[in-house]
């Protein structure tokens, strides 16, 4: 509602768009929206920019009179390592080259050229005849599993693979399938477990191998003895003891692969779930066919893009004749896409995987125009997120080209709006869109009193939109981004009725599109003529209209000024104020709000900026502040719970808290008659309760025990002037007094502070010590050890208390939590935020630095729960950065290891021990 009391009806995301129709008495958009073949409706639903547009169609791209396709022929197993090195089978179908992602030179990579014999050394030893050069065999099918093994396919007579290490290097290892069985590979996808599966096109089957590249059999392998329960078990009870059984793998037969019930298969990929997609090139059509545990799922899926090609009509025909497709796995909530060759080899269209709730895979067409350049038809394969084609002899990426091309126009309906009285004037129709040159978006509107009449009253032009320069008219909402993009209106001219609906035609000639954000049908019409006008000006029924019309200009206008008058109070609440007002809010408190904070911290630190100004400065305030950065879901429980210091996540360690100090007797007066009483030593330190004369013999005797002849009296608080003598009482300080006394002439005003404020008046002074000062000020810092009494305590307590808690003050360490797996770029990251806020938040005349702690359980201290985490610690050589000479420090990162020792998901031979396992030579049997 305006400040007039004008209010309106708003069309605002996918259900209120949905409501909509094409036609009076269509199916609203939503049912259309749902279609899985994506072309329900010429009015397309866009879920990322949350708006309506024409619904996009797939530039069709027309061959060349003389271009020649590829043909199947020229199809060569290719795939990528996760070092970017890209290897395909040679045209002469014998050799296996290889791209170099470092000097991007083809190469022969097997087999190698022999190298020249060297010229034999005088009684050397070497072979009598030099190693023959390996046969070449045909060769079919290439594919990189996840542990980085090379495997390539060989065809008859020696059918079977050759499997490279592509960590360790070397030969290949060669893995021959019996003769009886018939094995021709043509195709390899790489399975989430570390395995592979082998399409055999001609022989129409499907073979999958494990992460050891052995062959999966369906039907298991045979037993030789079945789990038998052992007769003796624990009297204390406790899990049963068994014997496993003892089984044996079965000879390898064709059983062991899966049939395919297909017409020509020509390419396999592998879903993250395990779901196995084949590629069957039909005469007509081409189709996938889902295998799940080598038994088919669901029915087959049809490529079909007849229905999103340009020129799509009555007379057009298209089918979809593959020649080869690559599977892209998408992100978090991104579906997966298949990318199909078609047979001329000159475009990719794509297919965005869905799965329903019964399991039924469907493939939905999508507009994307992805063009090949020359392709030689060798392979289409996928890295990622991203796709590679063959380009004479190399591999390029696949990148999508902006050709936009839409259906020409389209029209919709918007629900019935109810105007709430009858006779309602209509007032205003504003749409927040984007509108580009070529574009343009049609109103036309019809009305009744009674909902019955309005689907047969007649649809009435209105004129052509406008875009407010002012942007919208709702108060301090963000100004649209973009060149062609705002609000823009149209006011109504003769919807009068309490029942409205409005239609809306986009139009875009094919190569553009509008775009429609939100929709607000205001109503009533607050009129200038019938509130301010004598009805003198409304005796004539046209020319009222007219008037009533002209002063609708100067109230839209000035009813904008008034909204934003009467919601001034939004500015001044953090919940409502618009973002671009928030950095103008933060100034009344004087505060400069961190770039690096996004909008809701920004809204959460307004709203608790008194809670924090309360304990700026303070530990509580520094740890606020950190949270708000840091934390990464940060909430109110920032501001308003008080939780203990020892638990919270963002720790504060103050220097002078972490100060070891003994714990201090409070002096006795000193008795000058009787026997006095002497605590023995109970351990190598002493203490003022021992005596002095307790460490005067020991000192004395340290002397003696290091051939050092010296006469003292007393215990030195100064470093002798002799080295030799030196070094002694620097050990013997630090065996028997834990420290070394460190109080100098220049802490003789220390000393006097610290005397005043523990006795308050020189007379209690003076009966402590024995001495007859004036004041204070004649108060000397002890050269010597002090005799036994107050004064021997009071120069313990400042060596020991004072002075160390002295030079920690105004020093405290920010210690931050690692998340787990995160990398050191993000550590590094985190670190340089915390120091630009503490460094902003801390008192002036303190020192902080910032360090690191891995926040998990330690055994003994924490109890084991769901959530629990076991794992190294902050000995976990993964939770530091790899060492870089000049940017690391000792401790603080591990030295890589080099190729094959870094790989963590396999085997490695020399790093890793051998578990137990069968193997029964090269071959397969």
């Amino acid at each position: 509602m305006d400040a007039n009391g004008t209010r309106f009806h708003l069309l605002l995301g996918r259900d209120d768009w949905g409501r909509c129709t094409s036609e009076s008495g269509g199916r609203p958009l939503s049912e259309a929206w749902s279609d899985p073949s994506g072309t329900g409706a010429d009015v397309a639903w866009d879920a990322i920019r949350a708006e309506i547009s024409l619904r996009a169609e797939l530039f069709r791209f027309v061959a060349a009179p003389r271009d020649v396709p590829p043909k199947l022929e020229d199809r060569r197993g290719a795939a990528r390592d996760r070092y970017g090195n890209f290897y395909w089978i040679g045209s002469d179908g014998l050799t296996v080259k290889v791209l170099s992602s470092g000097s991007r030179v083809t190469s022969t990579f097997w087999p190698l050229a022999p190298s020249e014999p060297s010229t034999p050394r005088p009684g050397g030893f070497g072979p009598v005849t030099p190693p023959a050069t390996p046969a070449l065999v045909p060769l079919g099918g290439l594919g990189i599993t996840l542990h980085h093994y090379l495997v390539v396919g060989t065809l008859a007579p020696s059918a079977g693979l050759l499997v490279f290490d592509l960590h360790s290097g070397g030969p290949p290892v060669q893995h021959r399938w019996p003769a009886s069985v018939p094995f021709a590979p043509w195709d390899m996808a790489a399975t989430p477990d570390g395995g592979l599966v082998v399409l055999d096109r001609v022989n129409r089957r499907l073979w999958r191998l494990d992460a050891e590249l052995r062959v999966v059999r369906l039907g298991g392998d045979s037993v030789l003895s079945a789990e038998v329960v052992e007769v003796f078990q624990p009297s204390a009870g406790g899990p049963q003891r068994r014997v496993p059984a003892s089984t044996f793998p079965e000879p390898m037969t064709l059983d062991a692969s899966t049939p395919l019930a297909v017409e020509d298969p020509v390419s396999v990929e592998v879903l993250p779930d395990g779901r196995v997609l084949v590629l069957d090139r039909g005469a007509v059509e081409s189709r996938l066919l889902v295998y799940r545990d080598g038994q088919p799922e669901g029915t087959p899926v049809v490529l079909e893009v007849e229905g999103i090609l340009q020129g799509s009509g009555a007379a057009f025909s298209y089918a979809l004749v593959a020649h080869d497709m690559a599977l892209v796995t998408g992100a978090k909530d991104v579906p997966d896409r298949v990318l199909v060759v078609g047979r001329d080899g000159n475009q990719v269209f794509a297919f965005d995987l869905h799965t329903a709730g019964n399991g039924t895979l469907t493939a939905v067409p999508q507009p994307d125009y992805l063009p090949l350049r020359l392709f030689g038809g060798k392979a289409l394969i996928a890295w990622g997120s991203s796709a590679y084609y063959d380009f004479a002899d190399t591999f390029v990426p696949l990148v999508a080209q902006r050709r936009p091309r839409y259906v020409p126009e389209a029209t919709l309906l918007t629900p019935v709006l109810d105007g709430r009285s009858p006779d309602c004037v209509w007032h205003r129709l504003m749409l927040d869109a984007s509108i580009p040159p070529g574009a343009r978006v049609t109103v036309r509107s019809r009305s009744a009193n009674e909902r019955a009449d309005l689907e047969a009253a007649p649809f009435i032009d209105e004129p052509a939109l406008y875009k407010r320069g002012g942007g919208s008219e709702q108060p301090f909402v963000q100004a649209a981004k973009g060149e062609h993009r705002g609000t823009f209106e149209v006011l109504f001219q003769r919807a009068k009725g309490r029942y409205a609906q409005v239609e809306l035609t986009l139009h875009g000639g094919g190569a553009t599109t509008p775009r429609i954000h939100a929709l607000r049908a205001w109503y009533p019409r607050f009129s200038y003529l019938a509130q301010y006008l004598p009805g003198l000006y409304r005796q004539d029924v046209e020319s009222g209209s007219f008037l009533d019309r002209f002063l609708a200009n100067t109230e839209g206008l000035l009813t904008s000024v008034e909204d934003r008058i009467a919601a001034a109070q939004v500015l001044f609440d953090a919940r409502g104020a618009p973002p671009e007002a928030l950095e103008w809010l933060s100034s009344w408190f004087g505060v400069a709000l961190d770039p690096a904070w996004d909008e809701p911290r920004r809204r959460l630190f307004l709203r608790h900026t008194l809670d924090f100004f309360q304990w700026r400065g303070t530990p509580r305030g520094l740890r606020m502040a950190l949270r708000v950065s840091l934390d990464e879901c940060p909430d109110d429980s920032i501001f308003t719970e008080d939780s203990d210091p020892t638990r919270s996540r963002f720790r504060i360690v103050e220097r002078f808290r972490s100060a070891r100090t003994p714990f201090i007797t409070p002096p006795e007066a000193l008795e000058t008659e009787g026997i006095h009483a002497v605590a023995t030593a109970t351990s190598t330190r002493w203490e003022p309760s021992q005596g002095r004369g307790q460490l005067l013999d020991r000192y004395r005797a340290a002397l003696v025990a290091a051939g050092v002849t010296a006469v003292t009296e007393s215990f030195p608080l100064r470093e002798p002037a002799d080295a030799k003598i030196a070094g002694v009482w620097r050990s013997f300080s630090m065996e028997a007094l834990g420290f070394l006394p460190a109080a100098t002439a220049t802490d003789t005003p220390v000393w006097r502070d610290f005397l005043m404020r523990r006795y308050r008046s020189v007379t209690a002074l003076n009966a402590a010590h024995i001495t007859s000062l004036a004041g204070f000020t004649q108060a000397a810092l002890p050269t010597a050890l002090p005799a036994d009494g107050p004064a021997q305590a009071d120069w313990y307590h400042f060596e020991t208390v004072v002075l160390p808690v002295r030079a920690a003050a105004h020093r405290f360490t920010v210690v931050l939590p690692v998340p787990s797996g995160s990398s050191a770029q993000e550590q590094r990251t985190r670190q340089e935020q915390a120091l630009r806020v503490v460094a902003v938040e801390k008192p002036a005349h303190t020192v902080f630095d910032v360090k690191f702690y891995w926040a998990m359980f330690r055994v003994g201290e924490a109890r084991l729960g769901v959530d629990t985490l076991i794992d190294l610690g902050s000995r976990a050589p993964e939770l530091m950065p790899a060492m870089k000479l000049g940017r690391e420090y000792l401790a603080e990162s591990h030295l890589a290891p080099r190729p094959p020792q870094d790989a963590k998901d396999r085997q490695i031979l020399g790093r890793d021990p051998l578990g137990r396992r069968e193997t029964h030579g090269s071959d397969i049997q």
